[in-house]
């Protein structure tokens, strides 16, 4: 090949690289143009989503209940869900934006992406649902067994509470989608094991209690006999 014919290749690929970026250079304009525009409907999104839950003082409540701090960490339940809302609309304003840009697989990613965040919701919301129904079901087993001592009455309300924590644990990760068959197999596993527990200390320790009462039934019937 010769100097000429190399250089007009070159030249060749250069023009047309230059020609490509000058014709991608409307997409590139329009693709920033619906980012700016999805990253500021997100930032009025949260700002009005915070502010409503603020007026409607939802952190409050969630205090009342003790939701507030979760294992001794504080958790601003209103700027969660505020966060979320926010990044649902930029991801909404992604996907015109990569199309523009022709990033289809990235786009086929950010399409999962929003399908989920649906499942997301949800999980936070049953989460704060499961905290709340396990701290009232541990104050209600407490008073309801507080007859029995307090040291009884604190590990039957633990028991209780750690119950209802454990099945809403499963809920979540099940809404989730998180290993679904696996959880099925623990879950039942689970079930199996409270059954198997609670079988054997009735039948062992309720011996004497079942003794007692055949012996009033076979006494009743010998007396009427």
């Amino acid at each position: 090949m010769s100097v000429e014919d190399l250089t007009t290749a070159v030249s060749s690929v250069v023009i047309n690289s230059l020609a490509a970026f000058i014709n991608f250079i409307p997409s590139l304009l329009g693709g920033l143009i619906v980012l700016s525009i999805g990253l500021a409907a997100g930032a009025i999104a949260y700002r009005v989503i915070v502010g409503i839950l603020k007026t409607l003082k939802i952190e409050r409540y969630l205090e009342k209940y003790g939701i507030v701090k979760v294992e001794g960490r504080e958790i601003e339940w209103t700027d969660v869900l505020a966060e979320i809302t926010r990044w649902t609309i930029i991801i909404i304003f992604l996907i015109p934006t990569f199309q523009a840009w022709r990033l289809d697989s990235v786009n086929t990613v950010l399409a999962r992406v929003l399908l989920y965040i649906p499942n997301v919701v949800v999980a936070v919301i049953l989460a704060v649902i499961g905290i709340v129904l396990s701290k009232l079901a541990y104050r209600v087993t407490y008073s309801a067994s507080h007859s029995l001592g307090r040291d009884t009455a604190h590990v039957v309300a633990l028991v209780a509470r750690w119950s209802l924590t454990v099945f809403v644990a499963f809920l979540v990760l099940h809404q989730l989608g998180v290993a679904q068959e696996l959880l099925r197999i623990l879950f039942a596993g689970l079930v199996a094991m409270l059954a198997i527990a609670g079988g054997l200390a009735f039948g062992l320790g309720g011996q004497t209690v079942a003794r007692s009462l055949l012996e009033t039934v076979v006494e009743k019937f010998k007396k009427q006999g």
